[in-house]
């Protein structure tokens, strides 16, 4: 008999109601599939039976009791809409663009209609959603969503780029600025 110990990514979920949960749930598969879910609050059967039909992977935290690493500050990262005042030195002058010249700081989301630009690194527990293109020259270690008509990346380090739905593949982005593009319902990624 072989044992090895693993350190494992678990999202934890706090169950409120039903529906809300399931359409979270929906949404953010690509991102959440895969890994560990440890449910808290109102966890029904009717919850569980969405879960195993999706195949999750989950643990019913009321039922069992599980060992985690206890940390002085624990960052939630709270996906709602936030407005973004615009800056002088974030703002183009095309009005239809937004460019931001600094690091994007863990616990910070940015969720704009418009095109967004980034020079600088996204941190981890970042978060960046648009419905328009985005350009990203430093390394991702956040979270950036976008069914816009393009992407133009240089390096998804512990990231995730979520581009139509579909998670993009770490290994495909090595420093080499490429260009994704959703085309006749497929990704293509050229070098640019």
């Amino acid at each position: 008999m072989k044992i090895k110990q693993q350190t494992l990514k678990g999202f934890e979920c706090e169950i409120g109601e039903i529906e809300a949960f399931k359409t979270y749930y929906t949404k953010n598969a690509p991102l959440m599939q895969g890994h560990l879910l440890i449910l808290k609050g109102s966890v029904s059967a009717e919850v569980k039976a969405f879960l195993d039909e999706k195949n999750a992977i989950y643990v019913d935290a009321n039922e069992k009791t599980l060992l985690t690493r206890k940390k002085r500050n624990t960052a939630v990262l709270e996906l709602r809409e936030v407005e973004v005042q615009k800056s002088p030195e974030e703002s183009s002058a095309k009005g239809s663009s937004q460019i931001y010249h600094r690091t994007i700081r863990s616990g910070e989301a940015i969720c704009i209609d418009e095109n967004l630009v980034f020079t600088s690194r996204i941190n981890s527990g970042a978060l960046i959603e648009s419905s328009c293109s985005i350009q990203i020259f430093g390394i991702i270690d956040g979270l950036v969503r976008s069914d816009g008509e393009y992407l133009l990346l240089k390096n998804i380090g512990k990231g995730t780029v979520i581009f139509h739905g579909e998670e993009l593949e770490k290994s495909q982005f090595n420093g080499q600025l490429k260009l994704v593009e959703y085309k006749n319902a497929q990704i293509v990624i050229k070098e640019v």
